[in-house]
Parts: C-alpha cells; structure tokens; sequence
C-alpha cells in the first residue's frame, strides 16, 4: 500500500477533445455535441503494485489470457445520459481504448479506501500455445495490456499469474515487458473463476450425454452450491465449494490425464495428448478389455446387475492372448486406457460427492479440452454409479478458470462470487443479489468467434479497416475451396439459404489467426501469408478433407466464402453436428463400457472435438433485472426454445440469412454507398453469414442463445464494422411523412364522443401502424406496392373485423371504464403511471403510440415511453423518441404540456424519473461490484452473529445472547448503521386522495427525505403494488375492502413504503435526487411524458438486464403496455407481471403465427392480463388459451 504519493516528475495533460474522435463518422454522429474532458493528472514516479485488468494462466500446452477494456461511456450505451445520449456506440476508426484506462478502480483509490463509480466494459479470452509464448508477449505488447493510464514511468509492473509456467517464463516476461508474474494460489483461482462464471453467464454449465448437450442453469445459489469441483490434469484434484470464498480440498487421485498419456506414449509411441484422445475415439476396447460376457459365455449376470457388455477387468483380456505390442491397434489401447482412467474418476468423484453429501459434480482441467468422447465416458459414469441421480457438468470456459480467479485477485469485480447471509436493499436473499449481478453481465460473439473459439496467433487488429481486410483475405482463400461442398449444403440449406463448402486445412491456418475479444485480436500478416498458402493448396489438390476426420490436427475451421457487395450470400464449411447424428446410450462411438458399460461393438467414426466457443463478456454496472417481473428467477424472455427445436433453430437462422443481402445494402447506403462502406458492409455479410453457418452445423457451439440473442448478434456484427444504423435514412422519411398525417388522425379520433369507441380506434391504430417493421420480410415487400399511409389505411380497414385472433380488448376496456366511469369527466385515472415499450418508427409510433398515450394524459395518468438505447432495424430509440416528441407536441397541446412537465421534473433530478406522487424512491444496488463485495462481506457477518445469537437462545444463555444481539445490531466503525438492522421510518397510513388531472395530491409524510428507509413501488423487493389497479393481490383486497382504488393504493403504498435499504455503496444517506423526487413542489400529480431507454439495441426485450434508471421509473407503474412483435411476442409473450400488462401486436411471421395459435399473416394480438402476486407461482397462463 502506497503511504503517500510522488509527485516528481507530475504534469497535468490535456485530453483530445471529444470532437476529434468523429473525424470518419457518419455526419449526424459528428454534429452531435459532446462535452470536453477533464484532464489528467500523469504521475510517472508514482508506484502501481499490479496491473489490475489482465491475469494469465501459464500450463504446459496453452496460455490463457483474460483482460478488461473498459467502455469509453457507460451512460451512452444503455441510452440514459446526458448531452452525450446515444453517442457511445458511434463508429471511430480509432483503435479500441487502452484496457490500462483510469476508467477501473485507481490503485491510489484502492490504497486510500476511496469509493468509485466503476465503469462498464468488456472481458476478453484469449489463448496461444504454451510453444508459442513469443506470440503471447507480442499480442500483450501491441494492445499494451501490461500498462497502466499514467504510470508509464513505474519501476515495476506486477501480473497476477497462476499456472507452472508462471515460474518457467517469469524471466521471459520480465524482459520483454518490464512485468514481474507474481504467482497466485492456483486451486483458489480454479474456484474463484469457477463461482464467476457461473454467476456471470446464463449458459456456462452444461452436461454432454449420448452426444447431445443440454445447458444447466445456474442463476441461483441454491443452483450452485455447494458444488464438487474435479480438476483433472496430469493428476486429479476435488475440491468442495460450499460458498463464496469457502472450499476445501476433500479428495484425489493420482490417476488422472498423465496416467492416460504416459501409459498412451508407452503403448502407442505417440506424443500428441490431442491425438490420443481423438485415435481414442475410433478404438474398440473389447479386444483388450475382459468384459461381463467374457467370463460367462456372452450372458449378462442378471443376478447382480450386470451386463455381458460390462467391463470386468480393464487390458485383462491381454493376459489370456499370445500377441506382442505391434500386433494391438493403437486406437483400441488408447479407448481401452481412457475408458480405465475416466471411469475411474467417474466413481471416486460419485463417492467423494455421495459421502459429502453434494448432488452438482463439475469437471475440468486439462483431459477434458471440449473432447466429447471423454465428457460422454465420464457422464455415463456418474450416471451409472449414481443410479440416475446425478450428472456430470462441464463448464463452456473451463480452460480459463485459473485465469480469471486471478483476474478477480486484483480487479473490483472480485465480489460477483456472491457471500451467503442476506444483502441488499431491503434484506434480499443470495439469490436476489446474485441475479442483479448476472444481470450486469452477457456474452457476446465477435467475429472471431465462429472460426477460432478464442485461439490468438500474429499481431492484434488495430481499427475496423484492418478487420474488413482480414476479413476479406481470408473469403478470398476459402472462396477457391468452395466447389462442389457448397452446392451439398445448398440442397440441404432452408429455401434460398446457400450453404457453404468445407474449407482446406491452410484455410483453418488462416481463419486460427482471427480474433476474439470483439475483433481486438486478429492476424494480419501472418493471415496473409496463411490465405495465400490455402488458395494455392485449393488450386493443387481440389480434393477436400472431410469433416470431423481423426488426425493430429483439429478439423478445418468454418470459413465464410465470396460474396457480392449487393448479394453477401457467405459460403461457409460445416463440422459435423453431433446432433445431425443420432448416437446410442450409452456409447454412442462404438467400443464397451466401463463399470456397467457396453464393452463389445464395432467403431464409427468419432465426431469432431466439441467447439466451445468463448465470447466477449460485456459488463455494465447500471443494469439489473426488470422490478416488475412476478417470478424474476424462471423469467425466459424467448417464446420459442430454438435450443431444444433443430427444425426451429434451422428455419429462423435461414430467415436472417434470406435478410444479409438487404441489410448489406442498406448499411452501405446508411454511410453514402462509397467503396469504403460497400467494403464494410460486404465484411459484415460474410462474418455474420459464418455466425449463422457456425451455429446450425454446431447449435450449442455459441451456448444456449434465443432468438433474441441471435437478432442481437446481427446489430452486434453491425456495428462491430463501424454501421450504427443502417435504417437511419428510412426512419428520418417514414418519421416525417407520419408526422404530417398525425393533426387529421388526432382530430379524427377526437371526433368519437364514447371512450369506449375511441379507445377501439386507438388500439386498432397501434395494431395497424404496427405493420411497418424493415425486420420483416413481408412487410418489406408492402414497402415496395405503396406509400406508408396507404398501407396504414388498408391494414386499419382489416382490422374493422373482430375478434382478432388473440382479442382480450374488452376486458382491457372494461378495466379502464370501471375507473373513468360514464360521465363527462373521469372519475379518477384508471391508472397511475403507464410504461409503454415502443417498437418502430415512423407511423408506427407517430400514428399508432403517441395517439394512445394521448389518451392515457388525458384521462390523468402518467405516461413512460420506453424505447431502444442503439438503433435495431428501424426500431425507433430514446434520443430519436425525445426528438419526435418534440415535433409532435406542436401539433397537440397535450402532448406538448405533459412532456414539459416531464422535462421539468426530470431537470430537477438531474435526469431521473421520479417515482409517482406520494411515493418514494427505491434505492439501488451499488453499480461497482467491489462495493457489493464488501456488502456481502459485511451482511455475512451480521448473519453470523444472528446466529451465533439464536444459538446461545436456545442454548438458555441469556446474558450471551443479548451481548451477540448487541453486537449484530451495533453500527459499523464509519457511524454508519447497518442496513438490516434500521429501523424503518414512520409512514402515515392514511388514504390518500385518488390523483387526478386537476387535483393534486398531498405527499405523505413517506415522501419527506428519510436517509433510513426505502421508497416502495410495485415489483418484488419493492412492497405490493400501491394504486388503483390489480397491481397485486394485497393492492386488490384492500381495494375490494374500502371500495376506493384510490385508498387502496395510499394503504398499499403505506404499507411498504417503511422498508429498510441501501442509499450509497456501503448504505447510508441517499443520493441528492432522491431529495427532489418526494418534494411535492417539483413532482406534482398530472399528466406527464416521460421517456427512458431500456438499455439494449435489439428488436426483441430481454427484462433480465435494465438500465437502473428505468428501475427507478417502475415506482408506481400499474400498467405496462408492451408493443410489437419482437418485444410482446418474440419475447415476453408469457411473461407474468406484478401489475396489468397490455400486449399488443401484428404478426408479421406466417409461421410464428402458426406455431403460436394456429393463425395466419398480418392476425393481431391484444392480450389482456392483470397482475399477480410477486414470487415464484404456476407457469404463465398461455395467452392462446382463450
């Protein structure tokens, strides 16, 4: 720890001013206002113990690098900052930023206890062969990984490092890049990168039986621990791991992966690991092992279980033969030797869990490597000695467990592991602060990732120019290979899908020099050099290798093939999917079985080493799951499982392979159709193409992705070539010829006298302008027979004709009439605060949205649109929204005064949604996961010392109890009292009067600033919803009791309103705003237009991950109205909410509405459902049901 700090040498530098970073974007991005930088402070004299965003894993045959990139601006890409709104994910041919920025948690901060806001950014793996530790330095030394922002003048750089070859290279690292490789406990990395992962990533675990893989989850930590974690390397370690930061060693073995390869290199005199276990897979071990049937004349021995196939004694049958070594075939000694070792392990790992009394077994280390045969060996192992009642799991990153425990020894993520005890807010359980921190994370595929599964070889690609070449260089070497292999997978591809050849082995050489990490990483020259070696391989030969065949060598690598700028149609090699091969239980290759296996049966040929490709890990601090959810923990956003339906997960990935030509053409034109983003747009079509051919030949490859990932992966490819969105033209025509038609439309429907009527027309308007969707190849074509209004006219003529094939308007009307009633005013406002989840632009919002919202205003509710935080398709997104609204509002003086008043209040919070009138806000969870670390460092000991005094209760010990109950409510050393133990401020429970238009509404003494307890809205953590509508079961009896929904809502409101919860990072005061949002003085009761970002560039909406500050706009929200097809069909379609929800849609999908409910194109959906009780409960019902 650094006592003081050097300031010879220091001067202060100015930054370049944001400015200079749009040279090479598009003309609006470069118009768009940004605020300067602050400088910095450089210290070179100053001392930095460790690099805190990179670690590395050092093992016998491969490195394993993991480093951190921090986001340029946070606020920008979840779509909710200040003047610099939207801007964060502009195209900037600069390089990425230096993953050494002070944007993480500053060693002088750390030193002095300072508490940081940390941004977001990325999480990178990599690997090189352990060989090859040149190319290692050299990748680390081009993206100056082993720096840090301002201290370039340190005498010495540390590295977290765990591996052997930590202590063989040190002297290596230390010369090349002045780093000294400070080594770390190697089995306390294993666990801590273990209980990382597991939280981190929706998909990481998985268990692979009879060739099939089926993904685990483990969002909870009732999910996960306590877990056995078997390490399988030269020898074989298990370790308990009961918690957070509690494991132990139980058990081992020496037998392990060096058993099987020295006895394989004696046997067989081959040296390769890799090798051996692919000859393996080729083997029949039967002719060396004794199996059941050996003994007893080729019959089972029922009486004990077991069968003739059984192995009774492994390489026994050799003591009976009369054959020297050469006359035994490598394969079967090699199957014979796996199936010794793995089996072996398979049941010390059953007893050593069975007799801790674990059920979650997960494998790792070095002999696994993603080898299917070895993983299907030791699954039916497990299953076999556990009779059925456990399976053995793998991990997608095992190879990088060790790297990332040392990664989280010196980087602020380190408390993601989750402490036990209670945490959070008001009280919340593990698992509820576990799902707020997956919630931070998701996983992401760059273009690398289809053809290199994280593998690094030449120098790091620098901007976007240099990965369309590399792109490019190697369509043009795999183009020439393509032949008759492309025409195969054409017949074999959905309608007007083109497959792709398989590529030769030097084209795989040159695809191995791709990048992961977002495209950080990449071969250039030596890509070069590979591509040119496979064209000229492609000319001599014309003959290909087949797929999935067993060599030293991996199979060729998926490879995109040429393609025309205007027709990107990618030609890519398939592996052979282990799922397009029907496999037998339990052994599916052929050969016997061990420890009640099959031992007899002839060899097949063996399937390819399994590809387990790694993505980009995208961390973003502000994020955290939807409030309003019923049951947040067995929320699933898609409607439809692509994983688990082959013939589903083919036909959607042929639809956007149908789609790359159009989207091509339009990114081009999106930045002026020169040859640069004719360049850049081709490179798009053929990456993304090989994401698409990748993940149908091997559907788990990427983990188990939706459909709302996979449209996500498409505006992810975009704007990984520098195209922020491509339809921007498009929606600035279509925006503006709908805002011409909106004056005539609003007088239209202000002609209808009964609400009743007009509420009809407003939402046959949103379901008719709903049909303008670029996403959409249907709609695509009406784009071409007519101008958008006639379209609109025609679509609302059609839906004159009810009931629409899902049609709950009338109980959605009826909802509405009971709180208006039949007078000329209404009674009260059917609802407090509306969020509305809006799709398109253009008529969709202008003549279709806005209109309904109108309405909402009029009858006193509040309205939140809620829109995209990057531009998806021709989805509209909130910066957009802010400034349609604009427009808009000088045709309707309502939308005009009720958005000012937003903007108002919104000032005076500094840029906050307030929560409704008379509530609270709810508080937050830290965004900087040290902070949440020692949160869970700190509740645990609270719940330590509950126990403790529980404990001397029932012991009888009194006096001892009241010292531990003294102790566990005693605040902490800061004078800062624990969260758990405040005591909730007073709330005055008396009715409040219902809000209306014209009445205002007195803030109870709930809304006064209270530092010591939290504000409530709906959702859970959040108390029962407060207001007039069915929010939640106890909002609804108190409703029924009183006959006054608006005192149910002041009683409801009242009632949760005193709960306990965290201000700042470690509890305490809350933040400024909060101050200003309960003044009744700024948040008045009325109509107001709020609009919020939902933190996400996709079509689809996945509630898992928010933005916080659409989190806090939830406090008082009644009503959700979500809209479109890909975020209420798509997605959310069965998704069950704490307070009414409106889903309204038009299928644009012929066969999505076939699936759904049997209809057809262009049916409608108005789904009607009021809300249900927060907490897990039956499955949603199905909304097709009626």
């Amino acid at each position: 720890m650094d006592s003081e700090l050097d300031f010879t040498g220091a001067s202060i530098e100015e930054l370049r001013h944001a400015d200079d970073d749009s040279r090479g974007a598009n003309p609006a991005q470069a118009r768009r206002y940004q605020p300067p930088q602050a400088p910095s402070i450089q210290l070179p004299n100053q001392d930095a113990e460790y690099v805190n965003h990179i670690a590395i894993d050092i093992g016998g045959s491969l490195i394993k690098l993991v480093y951190f990139s921090p986001d340029r601006d946070e606020a920008a890409r979840d779509g909710n900052g200040g003047g610099s709104e939207g801007s964060g994910s502009g195209y900037s041919p600069s390089s990425s930023p230096e993953p050494g920025g002070n944007g993480l948690l500053s060693q002088s901060a750390r030193s002095l206890g300072q508490q940081t806001t940390q941004r977001g950014g990325k999480l990178h793996f990599c690997k090189f062969e352990t060989s090859r530790v040149e190319e290692a330095i050299s990748f680390i030394e081009a993206k100056g990984l082993h720096r840090c922002s301002g201290r370039h003048g340190t005498k010495e750089m540390r590295v977290k490092a765990t591996g052997g070859g930590a202590f063989k290279y040190a002297d290596v690292f230390k010369e090349r890049l002045g780093v000294v490789l400070e080594k770390e406990d190697e089995m306390g990395c294993l666990v801590s990168g273990c209980n990382f992962l597991l939280k981190a990533i929706h998909h990481e675990a998985f268990t692979y039986e009879s060739g099939q893989t089926t993904f685990v989850p483990t969002g909870e930590d009732s999910d996960v621990y306590p877990y056995l974690l078997v390490n399988i390397g030269s020898g074989v370690s298990m370790v308990k791991v009961s918690g957070y930061g509690s494991f132990e060693r139980v058990s081992g073995s020496s037998i392990g992966g060096g058993t099987f390869w020295g006895l394989c290199q004696l046997l067989t005199q081959r040296s390769n690991f890799d090798e051996m276990l692919e000859l393996s897979m080729c083997g029949d071990n039967a002719s060396v092992d004794m199996l059941v049937g050996d003994i007893y004349g080729g019959r089972d021995y029922t009486a004990i279980g077991l069968s003739a196939t059984t192995i009774a004694s492994s390489f026994g049958k050799v003591v009976s033969q009369d054959k020297q070594l050469s006359d035994y075939n490598p394969a079967d000694m090699c199957l014979a030797l796996c199936r010794m070792v793995a089996y072996n392990i398979g049941q010390l790992a059953h007893m050593t869990a069975t007799r801790h009394g674990i059920k979650r077994i997960f494998f790792g280390g070095y002999f696994i490597r993603g080898h299917p045969y070895t993983m299907d060996t030791i699954s039916y192992a497990i299953r076999f000695w556990s009779k059925g009642e456990m399976a053995a799991m793998f991990l997608r990153h095992e190879g990088f467990l060790g790297a990332v425990g040392a990664f989280l020894t010196v980087h602020p993520m380190a408390g993601v592991g989750g402490a036990g005890g209670r945490s959070g807010a008001a009280g919340e359980s593990s698992d509820a602060q576990a799902r707020k921190v997956r919630a931070r994370f998701v996983e992401r595929f760059s273009m690398g990732a289809p053809l290199t599964g994280g593998a690094v070889v030449g120098p790091a690609i620098r901007d976007v120019s240099e990965k369309v070449s590399w792109v490019e260089k190697f369509v043009a070497a795999a183009s020439g290979v393509a032949g008759g292999g492309a025409a195969a997978a054409a017949a074999a591809a959905p309608s007007g899908v083109t497959g792709g050849g398989a590529a030769t082995p030097a084209a795989a050489a040159a695809v191995a020099g791709g990048g992961a990490a977002g495209g950080d990483a990449g071969a250039a020259g030596a890509g070069e050099a590979a591509a040119e070696g496979a064209a000229l391989e492609a000319g001599q030969s014309g003959a290909l290798e087949p797929a999935g065949s067993v060599s030293g060598a991996p199979a060729a690598a998926p490879a995109a093939a040429a393609a025309a700028t205007s027709a990107a149609v990618a030609a890519v090699s398939r592996t052979m999917s282990l799922s397009d091969q029907p496999l037998t239980s339990p052994h599916p290759y052929g050969g016997g079985g061990g420890g009640g296996g099959g031992g007899g049966g002839g060899s097949r040929a063996a399937p390819p080493r399994m590809s387990l490709h790694v993505g980009v890990l995208h961390f973003s601090p502000t994020l955290e799951p939807f409030p309003l959810l019923a049951d947040i923990a067995s929320y699933e956003p898609n409607t439809l499982d692509i994983t688990g339906d082959e013939d589903e997960c083919r036909w959607w990935l042929g639809v956007l392979r149908q789609q790359i030509p159009v989207v091509v053409e339009k990114a081009a034109a999106s930045e002026g159709g020169g040859e640069l983003p004719r360049r850049r747009a081709a490179a798009f079509g053929r990456a993304f193409g090989a994401h698409l051919d990748k993940l149908q030949a091997e559907p788990g490859s990427y983990g188990a992705l939706g459909l709302g990932e996979l449209f996500e992966m498409r505006e992810e490819c975009l704007r990984e070539f520098g195209f922020t969105d491509v339809y921007r033209l498009e929606k600035q025509r279509e925006n503006a010829a709908a805002l011409a038609a909106l004056p005539d439309l609003l007088r239209e429907l202000d002609s209808e006298q009964p609400l009743p009527a007009r509420l009809l027309c407003l939402v046959e308007g949103v379901l008719a302008a709903n049909i303008f969707d670029w996403g959409s190849q249907a709609c695509v074509a009406l784009y071409r027979d007519g101008t958008i209004l006639d379209i609109y006219r025609a679509a609302r003529d059609r839906l004159g004709k009810r009931p629409w094939a899902l049609d709950n308007f009338d109980a959605f009307a009826a909802r509405i009439m009971s709180a208006v009633g039949d007078g000329p005013t209404p009674l009260r406002p059917p609802y407090r605060r509306v969020m509305m989840f809006v799709d398109n632009s253009g008529a969709d919002i202008v003549l279709g949205m806005l209109p309904f919202a109108r309405e909402l205003l009029r009858l006193g509710c509040e309205v939140v649109l809620v829109a995209n935080s990057l531009p998806a398709i021709n989805d509209i997104t909130a910066p957009e929204l802010r400034s349609l609204l604009a427009a808009a509002a000088e045709s309707c003086p309502l939308l005009k005064a009720a958005r000012e008043a937003a903007v108002k209040v919104e000032m005076a919070t500094g840029g906050h949604v307030p929560p409704y009138p008379g509530l609270r806000p709810a508080r937050r969870s830290s965004p900087n996961l040290l902070h949440l670390h020692q949160q869970h460092h700190h509740h645990h000991q609270h719940h330590q010392h509950q126990q403790a005094a529980a404990a001397a209760a029932a012991a009888g010990g009194r006096a001892s109890h009241e010292r531990c109950a003294a102790a566990a409510a005693s605040p902490s050393t800061s004078g800062q009292e624990h969260p758990a133990t405040q005591v909730p401020a007073a709330v005055d429970a008396a009715p409040a009067s219902p809000p209306s238009a014209s009445a205002s509404v007195p803030v109870s003494a709930a809304a006064a600033p209270q530092p010591a307890a939290d504000a409530v809205g709906s959702g859970p953590g959040q108390g029962p919803a407060a207001g007039p509508g069915p929010g939640s079961a106890t909002a609804a009896a108190a409703a029924a009791q009183s006959g006054s929904a608006g005192q149910a809502a002041g009683q409801a409101a009242a009632a949760g309103g005193g709960r306990g919860g965290q201000g700042g990072p470690l509890g305490g005061s809350s933040p400024r705003w909060h101050a200003a949002a309960v003044d009744p003085a700024v948040n008045r009761p009325g109509p107001k237009l709020y609009v919020v970002a939902n933190g996400q560039g996709s079509p689809c909406l996945d509630l898992r991950r928010i933005p916080d500050k659409l989190a806090e706009a939830c406090v008082g929200v009644d009503l959700l109205v979500l809209e479109g097809m890909g975020r209420a069909v798509h997605t959310n379609f069965k998704a069950r909410f704490t307070c009414d929800v409106l889903k309204l849609a038009m299928i644009k999908t012929e066969r999505l509405a076939q699936k759904l409910f049997g209809g057809n194109l262009y049916d409608c959906v108005c789904v009607f459902d009021t809300g249900v009780a927060p907490g897990p409960g039956p499955v949603s019902p199905d909304p097709t049901a009626a």
